[in-house]
């Protein structure tokens, strides 16, 4: 770090990041912001410091933030990150909690899977709100000690792979002992004993996120009670919960998961068997019932891979479970037929379909259809009724394209019967995902549409039980925590008072797009309001989102119209 010229800045004496509180009368502020800036550099979650930082006094913040903002302008890389997760905490600290909000918001956007950042963020959305504690200590999570999550590149994660950046090891040269036991995953285990969950995005995890993860003195499993009573790292049994995400094989090339059509070669298929016979083999047989997903990446009816696991399963009687996450569009009623055994597991079906309108899922799931689709839904539904599955669940993956049908997604949910309709963010994976993610994330704050989203989240149909919004449900609070264009209406409006409110939009497309946003939660079917809606995304330059509202107007009874170039 650059302090050239710093060294006369009085601050704390003691620079140890314990869990004292700040309280030497004659602090030197450098040491202390060089020791934390240290702690830091692993990138990890620290709310130990988080929570050392709020018993300062209000003098000691405002001297730590200016000096912090006298420093950041000449940083760059891991510090300047650190040293902006502090400017934000200091900023929400010291009273200004809009503005720590706004910095650590837009650290988070540049930095989508960092714990570090969503740590801190996490923080200070939940420090002195009265609502659920910052503070994860007396809670428990138990995937990292009971789940085997298998990734495309080969390695293995204790849970979600988009809610911790922590492997447990590699299935390509590691036997299953030294992945399940290795260092890493002993470290994953440790941070959820010592209550830090520092490896954990607390941004990300749907169980942190809807604080209902379990007091961990209520647990009462045997295994599980032994290892926070024993604070056990090293598993002597093996995982509950194998997850299959290592085969991308699929049959649709989803812009927000791949640029094309992905199929596995020979050489992969030859690497698949021995993974097989070496590592599923003996945990498909093992002592013990075990869930087994298949496939958090690429289409189980597309895969040889994971169809051979899958009649494996049918034709034999294994103390198992079984979750299918598919598109559904190879799930029809003679695919099941063919594996007559499956049934037996009583299987939870979770299919991702993105969109519920054919124009947008033919962009968004290509080169699927939506009336090829929709039967498979429906027999999935019927065996639902019937008992024959566990479980139904629709997914959404939530980006410019969609985030208007987040509400008729869940009408979609209630009329299929489904248990549940699940919506995520749209995650900036690298790749081919890079150069057009600015574009597409309508979580960010800088987006065109941002706060047509945010009037969108206000739709009470996204607080019913059935909407189970994962990360989405942060930004539908922000919603209503911020001012939005129809908080400018009567509180009982009326789609006059819309139109009028429209009217004095004039010339701000941004701003009619969101009150248009937000009448369609009282005014769904008024064409009127798709025609302007389209207008004013066709101003903003969002002519392929213009043309899914006037699709959407044609389908409601509305004559087709082309709208004139901008």
């Amino acid at each position: 770090m650059d302090f050239a010229g710093q060294n006369d800045h009085a601050v704390f004496d003691d620079a140890a990041v314990g869990t004292e509180p700040i309280a030497d009368p004659v602090p030197d502020y450098l040491q202390i912001l060089e020791n934390i800036v240290t702690h830091l550099e692993d990138g990890f979650d620290h709310p130990e410091i988080w929570q050392l930082l709020s018993t300062a006094t209000p003098a000691e913040i405002a001297d730590l933030r200016g000096l912090t903002e006298g420093l950041i302008d000449r940083q760059s890389g891991t510090v300047l990150k650190s040293l902006t997760v502090l400017l934000g905490l200091l900023q929400a600290l010291a009273g200004d909690r809009a503005t720590g909000l706004t910095t650590l918001d837009r650290l988070a956007v540049q930095n989508a899977h960092c714990p570090q950042v969503a740590g801190a963020l996490f923080f200070v959305q939940r420090h002195g709100q009265g609502g659920p504690s910052p503070d994860l200590s007396d809670r428990f999570c138990d995937s990292p000690f009971v789940k085997f999550e298998t990734l495309m590149d080969g390695s293995v994660a204790p849970c979600c792979s988009i809610w911790t950046q922590q492997r447990l090891g590699n299935l390509d040269g590691q036997s299953f002992a030294q992945i399940w036991n290795s260092e890493s995953a002993q470290a994953m285990r440790a941070s959820i004993l010592d209550g830090s969950y520092r490896h954990c995005n607390k941004q990300r995890c749907s169980f942190i996120i809807d604080d209902v993860l379990p007091k961990r003195d209520d647990v009462t499993d045997p295994d599980l009670r032994h290892i926070i009573d024993a604070s056990v790292t090293e598993m002597a049994k093996g995982p509950r919960w194998l997850f299959l995400a290592h085969d991308v094989t699929c049959n649709l090339a989803c812009p927000s998961c791949r640029g094309g059509i992905e199929v596995a070669d020979a050489e992969q298929e030859r690497r698949f068997a021995i993974i097989e016979r070496d590592v599923f083999g003996p945990l498909l047989n093992a002592e013990g019932e075990v869930l087994i997903s298949v496939s958090g990446q690429g289409d189980p009816w597309s895969s040889p891979h994971y169809r051979s696991i899958l009649r494996y399963m049918s034709d034999h009687d294994l103390d198992a479970r079984l979750d299918l996450h598919t598109n559904a569009l190879l799930m029809n009623e003679a695919r099941w037929a063919q594996y007559p055994g499956l049934e037996k597991y009583l299987p939870s079906v979770n299919v991702s379909i993105d969109s519920c309108t054919p124009w947008v899922y033919a962009v968004l799931r290509r080169p699927g259809t939506w009336a090829k689709l929709l039967p498979n839904l429906q027999f999935i539904a019927a065996k639902r009724a019937r008992g024959n599955f566990r479980e139904f669940h629709i997914n959404a993956t939530i980006q410019l394209d969609n985030f208007h049908e987040m509400p008729a997604l869940v009408d979609l949910a209630e009329t299929l019967g489904a248990d549940s309709v699940r919506l995520y963010m749209m995650q900036n994976t690298g790749g081919h995902l890079e150069h057009d993610f600015d574009h597409k994330n309508i979580g960010s704050a800088n987006h065109p549409l941002h706060v047509a989203f945010l009037e969108t989240l206000r739709d009470e149909r996204l607080g019913r039980q059935i909407a189970h919004l994962y990360d989405v449900a942060n930004w539908r609070t922000r919603s209503f925590e911020q001012t939005l264009p129809s908080d400018s209406l009567p509180t009982n409006y009326t789609l006059l008072d819309l139109h009028d409110a429209i009217r004095e939009a004039h010339g701000m497309p941004d701003r009619v797009v969101a009150l248009c946003a937000a009448g369609r939660t009282r005014f769904s079917d008024d064409l009127d309001l798709l025609l302007i809606e389209a207008n004013a995304l066709a101003e903003l330059g969002f002519s392929a989102q213009a043309q899914y509202r006037l699709n959407e107007r044609t389908a409601l009874g509305g004559e087709a119209i082309t709208l004139r170039p901008h």
